[in-house]
């Protein structure tokens, strides 16, 4: 979704300002939600811009570069491996608990074969 235009960001900030209606009003107006209204003014009141800010980031990685390499350097020696043999294997001995679906991601990023499934005999 697009950023709302700076334009309007100023309108609304100057009708909430002059106090032309309630806030829900205010936003029925212009046609942004409530929240939207109440989060602009608080940016503006805190940082006294009223620009759209950057996207967040989301949660910190738990893989760092060093068991990225560790986990690469232990598939390659074990080519076989399941991702549920490898998941078992960073709980162990890195002590870090993550999912089948992140093993799986960092194995196609380090461009190593990722097997699912062990082989049924």
């Amino acid at each position: 979704m697009k950023a709302y235009s700076i334009d309007l960001r100023e309108r609304i900030v100057e009708s909430v300002e002059n106090k032309e209606g309630t806030n829900q009003e205010i936003a029925d107006q212009y046609k942004v939600g409530r929240a939207f209204l109440q989060k602009l003014v608080r940016q503006k009141r805190e940082t006294g811009d009223i620009a759209p800010l950057p996207p967040g980031g989301g949660p910190a990685a738990k893989l760092n570069a060093e068991a990225e390499v560790a986990i690469g350097n232990w598939v390659l020696e074990n080519i076989d491996i399941t991702l549920a043999e490898l998941r078992a294997y960073i709980k162990k001995k890195l002590k870090i608990e993550v999912s089948e679906s992140t093993i799986c991601r960092l194995l196609q990023k380090l461009n190593l074969p990722r097997k699912k499934k062990s082989q049924s005999k």
